[in-house]
């Protein structure tokens, strides 16, 4: 702040002093004419000239806000304002009930001032951050049909394993028994093998069987 500045401000704030201290006697003298409490007509200018200057001072606070913001606090300023005026010009003609009803009115109005700052002064989301959460699709698109059709479950059923492994399936082919032994005797005699007609069968020619015939042995 340069000088130029600093003495426009010493001007302003001594025109604010001096008008201050008169409009504050004019208002003791009205408040002293009605039937209140004379013993506290020193807070009764206090509260008409602090009301207006609260009120234009949150007017200040939010001139980022647009006119709708500030329109409110500028009405309270200026209703205080006519009031003060009207004190200071006509003081005979202000009845007594209105003097009285002044700081009753100031009450609820300055306590509402003040929410109504807080409330604009909440941080927002840019607009170009809400354009862009307009923008955006669902994640998950609504059906066009709300009440699709019910289909049952499908119900896979299963085969129970057998109990014992014996009752599985086997697999196809010749299997050595004492059912085959005649079959073994006889092959085994056809391929150049010596076998008796009783007795227990030559290892040698019951693998050989089993070879030619892709079998395992049976228990």
């Amino acid at each position: 702040m340069n000088k130029t500045d600093r003495a426009a401000a010493a001007v302003v704030a001594g025109i604010a002093a001096g008008a201050f201290t008169l409009s504050y006697e004019a208002l003791r003298s009205v408040y002293l004419g009605s039937d209140g409490n004379h013993d506290l007509s020193p807070i009764y200018p206090l509260i008409v000239e602090g009301f207006v200057t609260v009120a234009v001072w949150v007017a200040y606070r939010l001139r980022d806000h647009g006119w709708k913001a500030t329109a409110y606090p500028w009405t309270l300023a200026a209703l205080f304002f006519a009031y003060s005026l009207w004190s200071n010009a006509l003081p005979e003609t202000v009845p007594a009930p209105v003097v009285n009803g002044v700081p009753s009115v100031a009450v609820p109005l300055a306590v509402h001032l003040f929410t109504h700052l807080l409330k604009k002064r909440e941080p927002r989301a840019p607009v170009d951050q809400l354009d862009q959460l307009d923008g955006q699709e669902d994640e998950e698109p609504m059906p066009l049909d709300p009440w699709p059709a019910w289909e049952p479950p499908v119900v896979q059923t299963a085969l129970p394993a057998p109990v014992f492994a014996a009752s599985a399936e086997k697999p196809k082919g010749v299997t050595a028994s004492t059912d085959s032994s005649a079959l073994i005797r006889e092959w085994g005699r056809k391929n150049g093998f010596e076998v008796k007609d009783t007795g227990r069968i030559p290892g040698e020619v019951t693998k050989a069987f089993l070879k030619a015939h892709g079998a395992g042995m049976a228990p």
